[in-house]
């Protein structure tokens, strides 16, 4: 049985699915706030063309999860697979 690189996920707060074209404007709106970059490797991600190509990397990685607040029903952030293949 092979590995499901990208299931739906379901917890009490926070919902885990998989990454959609269509969640670039919201997942753009939290990742616009340069503080949330200032310490990482990639500081400049806030900016639109920036984060445009890490987004457009993450839906072609095959491997992105969207995060939801399961209370607001609102991304709020992202992850995925690094490496795995």
């Amino acid at each position: 049985m092979p590995f499901e690189l990208q299931p739906t996920l379901e917890g009490e707060l926070l919902l885990l699915r998989p990454l959609q074209p269509e969640d670039f404007d919201e997942l753009y709106d939290v990742a616009s706030d340069p503080l949330i970059w200032e310490q990482h490797p990639n500081p400049d991600r806030h900016e639109l063309k920036v984060f445009e190509a890490f987004f457009q990397d993450a839906l072609e990685s095959g491997g992105a999860f969207v995060a939801i607040d399961r209370k607001t029903g609102k991304a709020i952030g992202s992850s995925r697979y690094h490496g795995y293949k």
